[in-house]
């Protein structure tokens, strides 16, 4: 009997939690951060309906698009609400794009979010609320 490990507090709590099948949270899970972008084709998108419902520090999906025309390593980016916002930038594609095929989770987070008028060149726009969405950088981290 004295080969037996003795059993400590995070063990039976653990095993409590599994018998009792509530969620068990993993102890050594952590995200790595792997790069900060900004999302490609924003202005193709209907990007109003979104203007107030994207928030800095939002997380958002990414998803593999295979299949399309212009690059086969494409990765979509969508709201949480499956509306579609553009794409990262196909330089920033080919390792991401690899990642996911083979099976690992992506996290995206909206990092910043500038608001101007597209007419006029970005140092000549000031700020305003009442004004579309013009750039989202990204936060990208490899979960584990």
């Amino acid at each position: 009997m004295k080969d037996l490990l003795p059993l400590s507090v995070l063990t039976q709590q653990l095993m409590q939690r599994s018998l009792q099948k509530k969620a068990i949270e993993l102890p050594f899970a952590k995200t790595i951060f792997l790069l900060e972008t900004h999302i490609a084709g924003l202005h193709y998108h209907d990007i109003k309906q979104v203007t107030e419902t994207v928030q800095v520090h939002d997380a958002l999906k990414l998803r593999r698009e295979p299949a399309n025309t212009y690059d086969e390593l494409a990765i979509e980016v969508l709201t949480i609400n499956q509306c579609k916002l553009g794409y990262l930038p196909k330089h920033r594609n080919p390792i991401l794009a690899r990642l996911m095929d083979a099976g690992k989770s992506l996290i995206a987070e909206v990092a910043s979010i500038k608001k101007g008028d597209d007419s006029l060149p970005y140092y000549r726009q000031e700020p305003s609320e009442d004004n579309a969405i013009t750039d989202i950088r990204l936060k990208i981290s490899l979960y584990e």
